[in-house]
């Protein structure tokens, strides 16, 4: 009972306990309500605050750009090209006329199908909206926030404006634009004519700019006689040309050719998506629907039958890029998008001064119109390309060409500006005038042609085109010769953000920093890609000869221009191109001289090894390099005079190797050249002013430096060459490498791996070796890795090679003491002491003994000589006379008897 009692006396404690949990609990709620009280709180303050920053940045950066008027933009006048003749009389080169590309259609001419086609596709509540449909708008940003992107949701309203405007970037400031655009533009422009300028706007594919030319395109016919199979069909296209153009040729599933491809994916979405949706919203009937679909499935009529090509009057090569020119530089400078800028181009009444030199047009035109200039197909059958870009000396480009044989269509792919790996041809840019202008090298400076690396299995990287490594070699002919590991040593030097930063910055050229491809980082910042040209994109000849001409204009580069000016309509100008364009120094006009030195060797056929002799033409100063890539399936020549410059690529469109004699590119470039230059005084390269007074020193060939004695005695001959350098340029330090002379025998040849004589060395002359057959040769002292120095060919030269010989360097025919050489007894003539045999050849010979003498030979009637030793000796008598003191008897330790006559 006690502990009964005991328990029931604590009964009210769990009350009391229970009171100060439900204290707690409120405490809890209430401390969670302040927290969410004071989140909430700023979360008001911060989205206001975020909400005045919005106001304001809508108020001073959106609304002020909103203002889009269809007053900008002119679609009817045609526009003209000119050029100047040889007296500078501006001359008409080429009408452009729009109606070949796009006839206006008013709204009310404009079939229903088509109307209802295009709202119920593309924005099925254009009636209704203000420009921005909410609903689609907000399921795009929804799906931006879900991860998903923030494209869709436009309205037709917003698409006409962004094609209208240059506002094509998927960003959240693109879209907060084009929706405050779509705002105001609706403010001011009924439904009808919006849908009216976005129908004669879109493009359709197949040259066809709206509706009314690519009814007449696809089927012949006004675009108000359009069927509704006919209406869908043309919808189809406004998704992607590429794809749903009737005259799209493609791949079926096996990767075969189908010229029908195009034509099913457009039936395909006429039905599944353009009927469907009239169909769905009531725009059409059933009966309606079935007919179209089973039009759609017989096949409509179009112009064309499957597969066939479309003639018509195409622009020249050089048209072409003026066209593509003026369109790009519209869109830089004044913000239009590229469909705006080619519609003032076709039709906005331009007058375009263009740079065109009809006479070097004609050139290229003459030598690219035969096909036999180029007489190469693939083993796929795939024809051997070409392009080609021509500038005079201030850069214009005054003749261009994108391809051999006849041209197929206007503003079709050309080969002069699309871009493939320049191989070796990059060298110069890359590699040796930025390195000479930084004072790395001189052409004098001498590196190893040997590989830059081994790898553990004896692979050496890099190779080179003419399959060895040479060994010490001078920049200058590591550049002729195009050595690939010279280039790779120079550039680590240079370092290839140098080299990265000099080819972007001051010559115009578009390489990779980094980009993603297919899981790899791909960059252009390596030693490979620009020590030896194998870029991601590459590069085009534009570019290259852009460049290049920067050599023979003392290193200033100016930007490749095809265009001077453009005017409007009335004369006014539009675009400058001699304002905007100023030469920019890029290298110092010292380094531009000690390039052209080099890269006219490249060109000289006097020259062993030169690599550019194909481009080699009479009565001309030329230079210039060539280039190859991987597989050969590339090849380039880029070469200047003091007149021109001029840059062509030769290859397959679909990449293989090139099989041909020599280098077509160089070949084809001295087709065009020396016809433009015929006629042309010949001159060197000028010398740069206020570089100061030159000086021409004899350098070792193998070290670089002023040449010594030694340097002639090298076994392969003399290794002094002259160079030119500018006042502290010269080497002052005398060659280290060429050593003391050793003498080697030449009747002991040393002999190669395979037996052959080692050309102009021998086994190590011995001291018994005769002295007729020893020449004095000076070895060359380099240290080298034995890995590295096993691939050189001069490594037989050097001083470390004959001492790892051991005795095996000696001379191996002059083994001991020779003895005397075989004495020839017909020669002998006791008149002449130059026939006498020696001692060791006759033991016992006395020419007063004639006993002693080889063959029994007989006394001269003229008697017998004094011995020649001795200095005012006579001849004896002659035979028949009575000596003073005859002898008597017979020969005795004086000489022979002589018989009485």
């Amino acid at each position: 009972m006690a502990n009964t009692n005991e328990t029931r006396g604590e009964t009210p404690r769990p009350k009391k306990k229970r009171r100060k949990r439900h204290a707690a609990a409120g405490d809890v709620l209430l401390t969670a309500g302040k927290v969410l009280g004071t989140l909430l709180l700023m979360g008001a303050v911060t989205g206001a605050i975020l909400a005045s920053f919005a106001a304001v940045y809508i108020r001073t950066s959106i609304i002020p750009k909103a203002n889009v008027d269809f007053g900008d933009f002119s679609l009817e006048l045609s526009t003209k090209l000119y050029y100047n003749d040889d007296s500078g009389a501006r001359q008409e080169l080429r009408t452009i006329y729009g109606g070949a590309n796009r006839v206006w259609m008013e709204y009310g001419d404009i079939p229903q199908y088509l109307i209802d086609a295009t709202i119920c596709t593309e924005d099925k509540r254009f009636w209704t909206h203000k420009g921005v449909d909410w609903i689609r708008t907000g399921r795009s940003v929804m799906a931006m926030f879900t991860g998903g992107n923030i494209q869709g949701g436009s309205t037709i309203t917003q698409q006409l404006i962004k094609n209208l405007t240059s506002d094509n970037e998927v960003t959240v400031q693109r879209k907060i634009m084009e929706i405050f655009r779509a705002l105001e533009f609706e403010k001011k422009y009924k439904k009808e004519t919006i849908l009216e300028w976005y129908l004669n706007y879109i493009y359709l594919g197949a040259h066809s700019d709206g509706v009314y030319t690519a009814a007449y395109t696809y089927f012949g016919k006004d675009v108000s006689q359009l069927s509704l199979a006919e209406c869908a069909s043309l919808i189809s296209i406004t998704n992607n040309p590429s794809i749903y153009g009737p005259y799209v040729t493609g791949r079926d599933a096996d990767g075969n050719l189908d010229p029908a491809w195009g034509r099913n994916n457009n039936a395909k979405r006429a039905e599944t998506v353009i009927l469907w949706n009239m169909l769905d919203q009531g725009k059409i009937t059933q009966e309606e629907y079935d007919g179209a679909v089973a039009e759609l499935k017989a096949g409509l009529n179009f112009v064309r039958s499957v597969g066939e090509s479309h003639e018509e009057s195409t622009y020249t090569w050089y048209e072409d890029q003026v066209i593509n020119d003026v369109i790009a530089d519209l869109m830089a400078t004044k913000g239009y998008s590229e469909k705006v800028a080619l519609n003032m181009v076709y039709h906005g009444g331009l007058q375009i001064e263009t740079c065109l030199d009809p006479d070097v047009q004609a050139v290229v035109d003459s030598v690219y119109g035969n096909m036999e200039n180029l007489p190469y197909v693939s083993g796929s059958g795939q024809q051997l390309q070409s392009g080609i870009v021509v500038l005079d000396a201030e850069s214009n480009v005054v003749a261009i060409s994108g391809g051999m044989g006849e041209k197929e269509g206007s503003r079709v792919f050309s080969r002069a500006t699309t871009r493939r790996a320049p191989g070796s041809s990059f060298k110069p840019l890359s590699v040796y005038a930025p390195a000479i202008d930084a004072g790395l090298v001189t052409p004098g400076t001498v590196l190893d042609d040997t590989p830059y690396q081994v790898d553990s299995n004896g692979k050496a990287y890099p190779s080179n085109s003419y399959g060895y490594y040479k060994g010490r070699m001078t920049v200058r002919e590591g550049i002729y010769i195009s050595s690939n590991p010279l280039a790779i040593k120079t550039l680590a030097q240079l370092t290839p953000q140098a080299s990265f930063d000099f080819l972007t910055t001051k010559l115009g050229f578009h390489l990779v920093e980094a980009r993603e491809v297919q899981g790899e980082i791909k960059t252009d910042i390596a030693l490979a890609p620009l020590s030896m040209g194998g870029l991601t994109d590459g590069v085009s000849t534009l570019e290259m000869a852009g460049a290049y001409a920067a050599f023979p204009r003392g290193g200033t580069y100016l930007k490749p221009r095809t265009y001077t000016r453009v005017y409007d309509a009335d004369w006014n100008i539009v675009l400058d191109n001699t304002t905007t364009r100023a030469p920019e120094q890029v290298f110092k006009s010292t380094t531009a001289w000690y390039m052209n030195s080099v890269l006219k060797d490249v060109v000289n056929p006097n020259i062993s090894g030169a690599t550019g002799y194909d481009a080699y033409f009479s009565g001309m100063t030329i230079a210039g390099k060539t280039g190859s890539t991987d597989s050969n399936k590339d090849r380039w020549f880029v070469g200047y005079t003091p007149y021109y410059t001029a840059a062509v690529w030769t290859g397959y469109d679909q990449p293989e190797r090139i099989k041909a004699t020599g280098n077509p590119a160089a070949q084809l470039w001295e087709k065009v050249m020396s016809q433009v230059h015929a006629g042309l005084e010949n001159k060197d390269f000028a010398k740069p002013d206020g570089a100061g007074e030159m000086v021409t020193v004899s350098i070792c060939a193998d070290s670089g430096m002023r040449a010594t004695d030694a340097c002639a005695l090298d076994p392969r001959g003399s290794r002094v060459r002259k160079e030119s350098y500018f006042p502290g340029d010269a080497p002052s330090q005398y060659c280290t490498i060429h050593g003391e002379a050793v003498d080697m025998c030449t009747e002991s040849p040393l002999l190669d791996a395979n037996g052959a004589p080692i050309p102009g060395l021998y086994h190590l002359a011995r001291d018994f070796c005769p002295e007729d057959t020893r020449i004095s040769v000076s070895l060359i002292d380099v240290e080298r890795d034995p890995a590295v120095g096993a691939f050189a060919r001069d490594n037989v030269y050097t001083k470390a090679y004959m001492d790892s010989l051991g005795e095996d360097a000696y001379c191996t025919v002059h083994v001991e003491t020779p003895g005397p050489a075989p004495y020839d007894a017909s020669r002998f003539n006791i008149m002449d002491p130059a026939t006498w045999p020696t001692q060791e050849q006759w033991p016992g010979f006395d020419p007063l003994k004639p006993d002693t003498w080889p063959n029994n030979a007989t006394i001269p009637p003229e008697g017998i000589p004094t011995d020649p030793t001795e200095p005012g000796g006579e001849p004896t008598e002659p035979p028949g006379t009575t000596p003073s003191s005859p002898p008597t008897g017979g020969p005795d330790e004086n000489g022979p008897a002589i018989p009485a006559a």
